[in-house]
């Protein structure tokens, strides 16, 4: 699986428990209408991958997802997932880009947009009655505060 975002925070490498297993965490902020910040693990020789990134970089992770049950002292059973990266690639962004495609000075820039070209359409029939079935356009009445519509002598010029 692969997923892609703005790096947030690049934690440090942690040493964890007796055997001197190693991870290191990232967060990353995904893209579009609901963001997530996104904690990621690197393990053991994989932390060393974030040495060359920096926060701020956006970034495609790929990555396993992996779960498992814990039964705590007291019998409580509880379970656990976790975003194991194994890949991180950094992804060019739109100011790079546009820093390449600027024109030397003295050279017009080329026209790079999209121009809308016209629309034809046949003219529409216009129809005396509505088509059955169509709500019947009706002419706007102003109401007043109570509800009701004005009397026709309310001082408007139209």
């Amino acid at each position: 699986m692969e997923i892609q975002g703005r790096i947030k925070t690049i934690f440090a490498t942690e040493t964890v428990g007796q055997n001197g297993f190693q991870k290191r965490d990232l967060v990353i902020t995904t893209d579009g209408q609901y963001p997530q910040d996104i904690i990621i693990q690197f393990a053991q020789g994989n932390c060393a991958l974030l040495d060359n990134f920096q926060v701020g970089q956006i970034v495609k992770i790929h990555f396993n997802l992996q779960g498992r049950e814990w039964t705590s002292p007291q019998g409580e059973v509880k379970y656990f997932n976790t975003v194991l990266g194994w890949k991180i690639e950094l992804i060019q962004t739109t100011n790079v880009a546009q820093q390449q495609q600027q024109a030397p000075q003295g050279y017009a820039q080329p026209f790079q947009g999209y121009q809308q070209q016209p629309q034809y359409a046949p003219p529409q029939q216009t129809q005396a009655y509505p088509p059955q079935g169509q709500p019947q356009y009706q002419q706007g009445q102003m109401f007043n505060n109570m509800g009701q519509a004005p009397a026709q002598d309310d001082g408007m010029p139209f």
